[in-house]
């Protein structure tokens, strides 16, 4: 792989791999120097990645397992979530309150699937990730990726339910 293949690969995937580091470790700051280690370890290996046919999941999955190895080294810190939040345009300071808080509802649900459920939410449903794409990052099978994602939504939808029925009940019985 040239310098130039690998300086457009690493311009084309930095901002994904960043958000799947950041996903996995909290921390912007380490999923900054975890991606940057990544890239200066796949550098060093530039001349081996000619031999690989799918490089964005070959990167993507050099990041997940970067992640894993620090998360379970204990070498990643504890720190808050970073309220990571996209705010539509909205017309009243509520509007834009609903949609604060429906993002962190949302963000915590997913912190509570398990790991590789949340893993593929991430890489399906906010970086566009097809499921080949994704069997081959995780090392699964297509078909246990899509039912993977099935359940994970499935959870993600029953308990936005439960927590949105959870306050209408309680108003009920108290007006």
């Amino acid at each position: 792989m040239t310098q130039l293949e690998f300086v457009n690969t690493v311009k084309r995937l930095e901002d994904k791999m960043f958000r799947l580091a950041k996903m996995m470790l909290i921390s912007s700051d380490e999923a900054a120097d975890a991606v940057q280690e990544v890239f200066s370890k796949l550098w060093v290996k530039k001349e081996q990645l000619n031999h690989i046919s799918n490089r964005d999941a070959y990167f993507m999955r050099a990041v997940r397992n970067f992640c894993l190895d620090r998360i379970k080294s204990k070498q990643a810190k504890e720190s808050r979530l970073d309220q990571v939040a996209f705010m539509m345009k909205a017309q009243s300071d509520e509007k834009r309150y609903e949609t604060h808080e429906a993002v962190g509802i949302v963000e915590k649900l997913m912190y509570q699937l398990p790991e590789k459920q949340r893993l593929i939410v991430q890489l399906r449903d906010i970086e566009g990730y097809e499921f080949a794409e994704i069997a081959e990052m995780l090392d699964m099978k297509e078909n246990a990726v899509r039912t993977a994602l099935s359940r994970a939504r499935k959870t993600l939808k029953n308990e936005l339910i439960n927590y949105y029925q959870y306050g209408l009940q309680e108003n009920r019985q108290y007006s």
